[in-house]
């Protein structure tokens, strides 16, 4: 039998919410949620490791629709001293159409 739908929402609620890919996960570790979450982790952890090893940044997608992630993505990689400087370098961003920024 496959995945119940209690099984489904805990994955859903901690951030995995495409059914599909979180039914597959728990048929391949029988159920076990923490076999699950760490396949998923990983999966969704890989282009991030790969940048890593590769000693890559992210590089700023002005485009990106999350505008938060990219707020929060200035104040980690860019010497701003707040959260309204890294909106405005955000909104500012946008709105010269920078788009993706391979090196910031």
């Amino acid at each position: 039998t496959g995945p119940n739908r209690s099984q489904l929402q805990l994955l859903s609620t901690l951030g995995f919410p495409d059914r599909a890919s979180a039914s597959a996960a728990l048929q391949r570790h029988r159920g076990s949620h923490w076999g699950a979450l760490c396949e998923l982790q990983r999966l969704r952890l890989r282009p991030f490791r790969l940048r890593h090893f590769r000693g890559e940044g992210p590089g700023l997608d002005f485009t990106r629709a999350d505008q938060q992630a990219l707020v929060r993505q200035i104040l980690a990689t860019l010497p701003v001293a707040s959260w309204g400087r890294a909106l405005l370098v955000a909104s500012l961003g946008r709105e010269l159409g920078l788009g993706l920024v391979a090196d910031p």
